[in-house]
């Protein structure tokens, strides 16, 4: 079926049976965006993402967008930061950050402190193992096929938007990252209701992405 943003989905392809413990991982942000401060589980998170090389010694004092992967994704958490720092108050949207064994979702919250920095405290609230496990990928600028930093839908050329464990083995092994206009619509939406100090039209937190059961 298709869902929001044009994503499509034919659902019945995760189990579970198989759950992770509580992780948590949080950092604040100096008002450049520069890592300050690292707690929680980081590195094993970052390790069970195969980024061995995003360890806590090597990413202090350093720009958060030097870690995120895909221009759109940068301007996106640019522009949810820049809404917490104005509004002086929180910001929770959750996301997909899948392992190619695992769907997880994660919850992000952004806090706003003292002298414009920001805490940001990323949850693990659900994870489903895949009944097939998805090929590893990486992320590569010139690939043809995108994906989307918040749900883990691809866009593959001469298709729409279709979430990871509905293509199973076709999943691309090189990926350029960006935001499919369903999660586009709720950042924005976030970033919105924020600043103008209403509560969000559509929910933030609960799901796996949009339309997502």
């Amino acid at each position: 079926m298709t869902q929001s943003g044009g994503v499509s989905r034919s659902g019945g392809t995760c189990s579970r049976t198989k759950l992770l413990k509580f992780q948590q991982v949080y950092y604040v942000l100096d008002p450049q965006d520069r890592i300050l401060w690292i707690g929680g589980e980081w590195d094993e998170f970052a390790l069970a993402n195969g980024g061995s090389g995003a360890g806590s010694n090597r990413v202090l004092a350093t720009p958060l967008a030097r870690h995120v992967a895909g221009e759109t994704t940068r301007a996106a958490l640019v522009r949810m930061i820049g809404a917490v720092r104005d509004a002086a108050a929180p910001l929770r949207i959750d996301y997909r950050c899948d392992s190619p064994k695992l769907l997880r979702r994660v919850q992000l919250t952004i806090q706003p402190m003292k002298e414009d920095r920001v805490l940001m405290v990323h949850d693990l609230r659900d994870a489903r193992a895949f009944e097939e496990a998805l090929p590893p990928w990486h992320a590569e600028a010139s690939a043809a096929a995108r994906k989307c930093s918040f749900c883990g839908a691809v866009h593959l050329p001469g298709r729409g938007w279709t979430f990871a464990e509905d293509l199973g083995a076709a999943h691309p092994t090189a990926v350029d990252y960006a935001v499919c206009p369903g999660c586009a619509a709720q950042i924005e939406e976030a970033v919105a209701s924020l600043r103008q100090r209403r509560a969000p039209g559509t929910p933030m937190t609960g799901g796996f992405g949009p339309g997502a059961a």
